[in-house]
């Protein structure tokens, strides 16, 4: 298991960010991972518009998860209606 950081920015106009947070810490437990926090950083303006929207809802995952899945996990999430950007990175022991 390689522990990993991912920052998510979500569509500020849904009514239950949390419900949405909760789908996306699921696929993460499906795939065998362990969400050790989730950092619900507020909304936010966005540098620039994406899909003509200013604001967005930033939150970030800390959690572990076998390097062979990460490529499901960012396939997923791409399908993700609510989800306009996502930045996995590995971290650093």
């Amino acid at each position: 298991m390689r522990n990993y950081e991912m920052l998510v920015i979500l569509d500020a106009g849904i009514e239950n960010q949390s419900e949405e947070t909760a789908k996306i810490e699921e696929v993460v437990t499906n795939l065998g991972g362990t969400v050790k926090k989730t950092d619900a950083w507020g909304k936010k303006t966005l540098a620039y518009p994406i899909r003509k929207k200013t604001e967005g809802y930033y939150v970030l995952f800390n959690f572990e998860l076998e390097p062979a899945q990460t490529f499901e996990l960012k396939r997923i999430l791409g399908l993700r209606a609510n989800l306009y950007r996502f930045l996995l990175l590995v971290v650093d022991e």
